[in-house]
């Protein structure tokens, strides 16, 4: 019967790590016109393989693969979710995730359908829960803005000052 309970609890609420995700408040009307593919530039971000893939999972979205870049261009490519330095970020953003849709129209709802995503993230914020953050958004979930949720928009990050850009 315990677990039983457990089962059902997380199916709702979830916390990964010290990561909490409450995914069915979430707004997810959104989807992929194909399965992406996910670049990391490496030279552009503080993030490894290993924890985009855990910020992957936390998602449970499906993509193609992983491809690793030594450094990548600020261009969108359709089909791929390119994770790049913030160094075009507004003052005082941590990340910016920027997603190519085509709005259609299904039963009642109109909803976003997605072909590329360019995830920014400034590299002097290590913490992986801006990462599962803004991968959120380019899988096309929106804000949920409940305290400690991971797609808070008002979470406050710790800030190294050591990449100046």
């Amino acid at each position: 019967m315990k677990s039983l309970l457990f089962l059902l609890l997380t199916c709702s609420n979830t916390a990964i790590g010290s990561t909490y995700m409450n995914y069915n408040s979430y707004n997810h009307d959104n989807y992929w016109k194909m399965t992406p593919e996910v670049v990391i530039c490496k030279n552009q971000t503080v993030f490894t393989k290993n924890q985009v893939i855990h910020a992957l999972e936390a998602w449970g979205e499906k993509y193609t693969k992983i491809v690793i870049r030594e450094k990548c261009n600020y261009k969108i490519e359709i089909g791929k979710i390119k994770i790049i330095d913030g160094k075009k970020l507004k003052t005082g953003e941590w990340g910016y995730t920027s997603y190519f849709f085509v709005n259609r129209d299904i039963g009642n709802k109109t909803v976003r359908e997605h072909d590329s995503a360019l995830v920014q993230l400034d590299r002097n914020v290590t913490n992986v829960n801006l990462l599962i953050h803004e991968l959120g958004h380019a899988f096309g979930y929106d804000h949920y803005d409940r305290k400690d949720d991971v797609m808070n928009s008002y979470e406050h990050y710790d800030y190294s000052g050591k990449y100046l850009y």
